[in-house]
């Protein structure tokens, strides 16, 4: 009994110790980036898109469709292993790999990797799509133009798709898998209408998606109404005939790039 009550004491008094010690700290993050996946091969059905190399700090894309995007995910900077698999519920499907490819992510940046080629051919890869522009000017937006498809475009930027094509493009001679610089307008209604460079006739005409209400008190929400947005409108190609993307027409889709509250935010966000 009295050994008992010895080692009681014992541990008893460590106890106290141990809390007089204890310390609060702070989880150390490693270098980050932003990362979106956005899939541009039209001639195969949805994907899941991993990292293989870890776990923690990586993005992750699942039956993600031909001209679809997943949100940014904080995803850990540096050298950085992924693989792409058709999305199956056959482990003998799901285990084919589309693409497998290390790519070097920049810390403190916000990124597309931009899936594309040709899932038949064998030629899939990610493309690194920068997406950390300047924050435009108080009271403006960015809008640039992305070509996901074969061959170079002109890009118009309007305030509606049924507005008369502007005697100049506003953007040039995009070529497949580049962009144009972002162009900076007042915030507002906005649209972009794309021709084959040098041409006149419009392949497509797609609005920017307008900025939603908010609450009292609610941060400002991306949009073309909303300053300090950023924005992309990626122009597609129609899915491949006996693919399961046939079905999706060629077109335009708008990507929101930066958010009016980011770093350095716009005035509306009160910070």
């Amino acid at each position: 009994m009295r050994l008992s009550r010895f080692v009681m004491l014992c541990l008893g008094t460590a106890a106290l110790g141990a809390c007089g010690k204890d310390e609060v700290t702070a989880p150390s993050l490693p270098p980050l980036s932003a990362v979106r996946f956005i899939n541009a091969v039209n001639d195969t059905g949805g994907v899941d898109i991993h990292a293989i190399d870890q776990v923690s700090f990586s993005p992750v894309a699942n039956n993600l469709q031909y001209q679809q995007a997943t949100e940014y995910f904080p995803t850990q900077a540096g050298v950085r292993h992924f693989r792409v698999f058709p999305t199956s519920t056959d482990i003998n499907v799901t285990s084919q790999i589309i693409a497998d490819q290390i790519i070097t992510l920049p810390a403190g940046s916000r990124v597309t990797l931009l899936l594309a080629g040709s899932a038949r051919a064998k030629t899939v890869n990610l493309w690194v799509i920068n997406d950390s522009p300047t924050a435009p000017a108080a009271g403006q937006i960015g809008v640039r133009l992305l070509n996901a498809a074969s061959g170079n475009l002109d890009g118009y930027v309007t305030n509606t798709t049924t507005d008369p094509m502007p005697a100049t493009a506003t953007t040039t001679n995009v070529g497949p898998l580049t962009f144009s610089s972002y162009i900076s307008r007042t915030a507002g209604p906005a649209a972009i209408r794309v021709t084959d460079a040098g041409g006149s006739t419009v392949k497509a005409s797609a609005a920017g998606p307008a900025s939603p209400a908010t609450l009292p008190g609610e941060l400002p929400a991306a949009g073309v109404s909303s300053p300090g947005t950023a924005l992309s409108a990626y122009y597609f190609a129609a899915g491949q005939p006996g693919s399961p993307a046939a079905a999706i027409t060629a077109g335009l889709t708008w990507f929101v790039d930066r958010n009016p509250c980011d770093d350095p935010p716009a005035a509306a966000c009160g910070q």
